[in-house]
């Protein structure tokens, strides 16, 4: 891709670059490089997949040569990671390699980049117990585990410097805000009225929830609260910028639609449970037309809604008879009768549009 990065400033003059790169295939988003009192910080270094590294150092290049910055290696006093998925991450041992910057995480994600092959061991065998039970067929799964496990092996445990709540959710300006959900050490990060937002507020997809199950700290409930969380500070922020997609002008606006989305998805779920369904029946139902790495996002997608309604006493076990828990089985899923219509659980303002799987990221 052709490099062209973007230049942005706070209203306390701080200097913000963004720098595209294709992360994945399929997948493509931006890391930005930060000018602010004697902090030089780049939020974020892609995936170390392909060519986005040298996209990087293209982006670095385009900041010193057009904008007269010093965006050298060594001139970085910050690499601040937003969160523990592998597109914002992955490339930091070709970073490290390459500046003396302190690396920062938040707490709940430090075991990501610490013990990264045991965390991966974990979720790998989660994830397959989840495909299990919710329906999908041994063939099918395996090749999902294959999609899924296709580019997690290229990094290796890595110890950052720091985590964010021990220097007190601040480096310099800079403001952590800890809004977990999509991942368990989800960051947003406030520098005067700009908001670095990652994956958690997207200017168009709706970011990627699965069930809590496979990650605590994960699932539809947490997100909803972080949303929340995040609400009282859109007032204060003039521009959001995020991990992928474009720049957002209106924060609360974007919230709730995001929640309005998931109200409806919720009412969805519902009124395809009047007959019992695993999840793989109503992910099915719910995105059709998906194949290859983006079913996996659709079933995990769809087991953090299911999860959410059966956590709060909406939906039953139709098919408790038939398991023993000792060998994982498919569940199957029903309405829990006698249970209202979901109430509502948001006070969302602005309906949104249509949840996109495309350009998500995935949960490591």
């Amino acid at each position: 891709m052709t490099s062209v990065v973007e230049a942005f400033r706070s209203s306390g003059d701080a200097r913000i670059y963004r720098i595209p790169l294709n992360l994945f295939p399929i997948l493509s988003g931006y890391v930005h490089l930060v000018f602010a009192d004697d902090v030089i910080a780049l939020i974020d270094v892609g995936s170390g997949f392909g060519d986005a590294n040298d996209q990087l150092e293209a982006g670095m290049a385009e900041v010193r040569s057009e904008y007269g910055e010093k965006a050298n290696w060594e001139d970085l006093t910050h690499v601040l990671i937003t969160h523990g998925h592998i597109d914002h991450f992955g490339g930091l041992h070709y970073v490290r390699e390459r500046t003396q910057a302190k690396v920062g995480i938040h707490d709940l994600d430090l075991r990501v980049l610490a013990n990264y092959e045991e965390r991966l061991k974990v979720v790998e065998y989660r994830l397959r117990t989840f495909l299990v039970e919710a329906g999908v067929d041994a063939v099918e799964g395996q090749g999902i585990m294959n999609l899924y496990l296709l580019n997690k092996y290229l990094f290796s445990s890595l110890s950052p410097d720091f985590t964010y709540e021990a220097v007190g959710m601040r480096v310099g300006p800079l403001r952590m805000v800890h809004v977990p959900g999509h991942c368990p050490g989800q960051v947003v990060i406030q520098l005067d009225d700009v908001l670095f937002s990652a994956d958690h507020v997207l200017a168009e997809t709706s970011p990627h929830q699965a069930p809590e199950r496979l990650s605590l700290n994960t699932g539809l409930g947490h997100y909803l609260e972080s949303l929340k969380r995040l609400r009282p500070l859109a007032g204060a922020i003039r521009l959001t910028l995020g991990g992928h997609e474009g720049p957002i002008e209106d924060l609360a606006g974007r919230i709730s639609e995001i929640e309005q989305l998931h109200q409806e998805r919720l009412e969805q779920v519902l009124n395809l449970l009047d007959e019992p369904k695993t999840i793989a029946e109503i992910s099915q139902s719910l995105f059709p037309d998906v194949d290859g790495y983006h079913k996996l996002l659709a079933l995990e997608e769809a087991g953090a809604h299911v999860e959410y309604l059966a956590l709060r006493g909406y939906l039953k076990i139709d098919n408790l008879d038939q398991l023993d828990f000792d060998t994982p089985a498919p569940v199957r899923y029903s309405r829990l009768e006698g249970v209202d219509r979901l109430r509502s659980a948001f006070n969302a303002e602005t309906p949104g549009g249509v949840l996109a799987l495309d350009g998500v990221s995935a949960s490591i």
